[in-house]
């Protein structure tokens, strides 16, 4: 088992050297275009980096900013503008609120009373070939009930 195994993996190591090299020597004419390549992709990636580092840092100043100018005590929160007026947030807040509308309940109809009819009368209009739903109609049974009669399973 063991011997068999080392041979297999030798064929597959030689086989895997073999496609290597010769994917290598195929690409040694072009190495130059190939290192232009990965230099640019490298440059395009450091430039997204340094774009993104810079978009981060600016975010953070704004957010500094005006928090600077956030005043909190307690549940009261006050912005200072730079017109040096003052804005009541929590106010606002609280004048935005908004009752909620009105409900509507809707009366449901009461169940009608309960049919009358039994299994044999819906088999007999079924073996006439009247369809479900008027078999449902005539006889006061769901369409439910009809199709579980009809079906057998009632």
């Amino acid at each position: 088992m063991q011997k068999v195994f080392l041979v297999a993996l030798a064929a597959v190591i030689v086989l895997a050297v073999g496609f290597c090299v010769i994917i290598i020597t195929s690409l040694i004419p072009y190495f130059s275009f190939i290192g232009k390549m990965v230099v640019g992709v490298v440059v395009v990636l450091l430039v997204c980096i340094s774009l993104l580092i810079m978009s981060f840092t600016w975010s953070r100043i704004g957010n500094w900013s005006y928090r600077r100018r956030l005043l909190v005590s307690g549940d009261v929160v006050v912005f200072l503008r730079l017109d040096g007026k003052i804005e009541h947030l929590s106010a606002q807040h609280e004048a935005a609120k908004v009752p909620l509308p009105g409900v509507t309940v809707k009366e449901i109809a009461a169940p009608k009373e309960q049919p009358t009819s039994d299994k044999e009368t819906v088999l007999e209009l079924f073996d006439k070939g009247i369809s479900l739903r008027n078999i449902a109609d005539s006889t006061g049974l769901t369409y439910y009930q009809v199709q579980k009669i009809t079906s057998g399973k009632a």
